[in-house]
């Protein structure tokens, strides 16, 4: 079920987060991620215009969320124990719906997201650097769409 982001998930989507990037992005080494998670908790999810939140039916914990500042999809994380049952893809879903003309960014590296994305019919805009990693990384989004010139 999807739902609004309330102040008391923000330990599951924290652990969420933490583990789907640790698992997605080996590339970057744990200790980047473990290290962002200060700053995830106290800039970034603060930052969001709108957080939503999917929950297990059964007990209503957040198995995946998505997040967006502006028309920029900030973040979309699944559990990685509930990955490959379509959660991903209704939250792009819902994702493309809120925001047709939607941008993000995406590790080169992360082949696996950026296959995810193009199947959902987005495409690279630009090819960049991210600061904090060094790392290249797509900016992603449909045909038309104004690609932000620095991540928010």
């Amino acid at each position: 079920m999807l739902r609004p982001y309330r102040e008391e998930d923000r330990e599951d989507v924290l652990r969420i987060w933490l583990e789907a990037s640790l698992q997605a992005h080996s590339f970057a080494g744990a200790g980047h991620w473990q290290a962002e998670l200060k700053n995830m908790r106290e800039v970034y999810l603060p930052l969001c215009d709108a957080i939503l939140v999917w929950t297990d039916g059964e007990d209503g914990t957040p198995r995946g969320f998505l997040a967006f500042v502006g028309d920029y999809l900030a973040a979309l994380f699944v559990e990685p124990g509930f990955q490959g049952r379509g959660i991903g893809s209704r939250l792009m879903r819902v994702a493309l719906r809120m925001h047709p003309g939607l941008t993000l960014s995406v590790y080169r590296e992360n082949t696996r997201a950026v296959g995810f994305y193009r199947r959902h019919g987005l495409e690279v805009l630009e090819e960049r650097v991210e600061r904090a990693t060094g790392l290249a990384e797509y900016v992603m989004g449909r045909s038309g769409s104004s690609a932000p010139l620095t991540a928010p």
